[in-house]
Protein backbone atom coordinates (compact mmCIF):
# COMPACT_ATOMS: atom_id res chain seq x y z
CA UNK A 1 0.00 0.00 0.00
CA UNK A 2 1.46 3.37 -0.66
CA UNK A 3 0.85 5.49 2.17
CA UNK A 4 0.65 9.64 2.47
CA UNK A 5 1.60 11.48 5.44
CA UNK A 6 1.32 15.15 5.72
CA UNK A 7 2.46 17.11 8.14
CA UNK A 8 1.20 20.34 9.43
CA UNK A 9 2.19 23.41 11.21
CA UNK A 10 -0.36 25.59 13.77
CA UNK A 11 -1.43 27.89 11.15
CA UNK A 12 -2.15 24.52 8.92
CA UNK A 13 0.68 24.96 6.45
CA UNK A 14 2.32 22.17 4.94
CA UNK A 15 5.39 21.20 6.37
CA UNK A 16 6.50 17.27 5.49
CA UNK A 17 4.57 15.49 3.09
CA UNK A 18 5.96 11.70 3.08
CA UNK A 19 4.86 8.93 0.70
CA UNK A 20 6.09 5.45 0.74
CA UNK A 21 5.13 2.10 -0.15
CA UNK A 22 3.38 0.31 -3.14
CA UNK A 23 0.60 -0.21 -4.45
CA UNK A 24 0.75 -3.73 -5.56
CA UNK A 25 -2.39 -2.96 -7.42
CA UNK A 26 -0.71 -4.56 -11.04
CA UNK A 27 2.41 -6.32 -12.27
CA UNK A 28 5.84 -4.49 -12.06
CA UNK A 29 5.92 -1.79 -14.86
CA UNK A 30 1.91 -1.62 -15.25
CA UNK A 31 0.43 -0.45 -11.95
CA UNK A 32 -1.23 2.71 -12.92
CA UNK A 33 -2.15 2.96 -9.07
CA UNK A 34 1.41 3.68 -8.22
CA UNK A 35 1.65 5.64 -12.02
CA UNK A 36 -0.43 8.42 -10.80
CA UNK A 37 0.84 8.73 -7.25
CA UNK A 38 4.06 9.24 -8.92
CA UNK A 39 3.15 11.15 -11.78
CA UNK A 40 0.98 13.63 -9.45
CA UNK A 41 3.88 13.80 -6.53
CA UNK A 42 6.88 14.04 -8.90
CA UNK A 43 5.21 16.34 -11.42
CA UNK A 44 4.24 18.80 -8.34
CA UNK A 45 7.64 19.05 -7.09
CA UNK A 46 9.24 19.51 -10.31
CA UNK A 47 6.44 22.49 -10.84
CA UNK A 48 8.08 24.00 -7.53
CA UNK A 49 11.83 23.34 -8.87
CA UNK A 50 10.97 24.85 -12.56
CA UNK A 51 8.39 27.77 -11.85
CA UNK A 52 8.93 28.67 -8.71
CA UNK A 53 12.66 28.12 -8.74
CA UNK A 54 12.39 27.21 -5.75
CA UNK A 55 14.57 24.48 -5.35
CA UNK A 56 12.40 22.27 -3.28
CA UNK A 57 13.98 19.86 -0.62
CA UNK A 58 13.72 16.36 -1.07
CA UNK A 59 14.55 13.00 -0.49
CA UNK A 60 13.79 9.93 -2.65
CA UNK A 61 14.71 6.32 -2.17
CA UNK A 62 13.77 3.06 -3.68
CA UNK A 63 13.54 1.14 -0.26
CA UNK A 64 10.09 -0.62 0.28
CA UNK A 65 8.70 0.20 -3.13
CA UNK A 66 9.90 3.65 -2.79
CA UNK A 67 9.85 6.55 -0.54
CA UNK A 68 9.08 10.22 -1.22
CA UNK A 69 9.78 12.84 1.53
CA UNK A 70 9.20 17.07 0.62
CA UNK A 71 10.34 19.60 3.02
CA UNK A 72 7.60 22.12 1.91
CA UNK A 73 7.77 24.23 4.92
CA UNK A 74 11.67 24.86 4.29
CA UNK A 75 11.01 27.97 2.34
CA UNK A 76 12.32 31.10 3.87
CA UNK A 77 10.98 33.78 1.21
CA UNK A 78 7.27 34.57 2.02
CA UNK A 79 5.69 34.91 -1.61
CA UNK A 80 7.95 31.66 -2.85
CA UNK A 81 6.47 30.06 0.45
CA UNK A 82 2.56 30.66 -0.45
CA UNK A 83 3.26 29.45 -4.13
CA UNK A 84 4.74 26.56 -2.99
CA UNK A 85 2.24 25.83 -0.25
CA UNK A 86 -0.70 26.23 -3.05
CA UNK A 87 1.37 23.70 -4.95
CA UNK A 88 1.69 21.16 -1.91
CA UNK A 89 -2.25 21.53 -1.36
CA UNK A 90 -3.08 20.54 -4.74
CA UNK A 91 -0.84 17.49 -4.66
CA UNK A 92 -2.71 16.19 -1.56
CA UNK A 93 -5.55 17.47 -3.29
CA UNK A 94 -4.79 15.38 -6.13
CA UNK A 95 -3.53 12.63 -4.03
CA UNK A 96 -6.95 12.35 -2.26
CA UNK A 97 -8.91 11.96 -5.43
CA UNK A 98 -6.30 8.74 -6.41
CA UNK A 99 -7.21 7.57 -2.70
CA UNK A 100 -11.19 7.96 -3.07
CA UNK A 101 -11.01 5.42 -6.08
CA UNK A 102 -8.15 2.92 -5.03
CA UNK A 103 -8.71 3.42 -1.28
CA UNK A 104 -7.48 -0.56 -1.25
CA UNK A 105 -4.34 0.88 -2.29
CA UNK A 106 -3.55 4.48 -1.29
CA UNK A 107 -4.06 6.20 2.37
CA UNK A 108 -3.81 9.51 3.54
CA UNK A 109 -2.89 10.75 6.71
CA UNK A 110 -3.50 14.55 6.80
CA UNK A 111 -4.82 16.55 9.78
CA UNK A 112 -7.01 18.65 7.36
CA UNK A 113 -8.53 17.03 4.85
CA UNK A 114 -8.92 13.41 6.71
CA UNK A 115 -12.24 11.76 5.74
CA UNK A 116 -12.28 13.06 2.32
CA UNK A 117 -12.54 16.45 0.14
Amino acid sequence: MVTVTVKRNERNGIEEITISGHAHAGKHGSDIVCAAVSAVSLGTINSADLLLGSNPNVQFAEREGGYLHWKVGDCPDPLLSEKQQLLAESMIVSLFMIAETNGKYVSIQDPKWQGGV
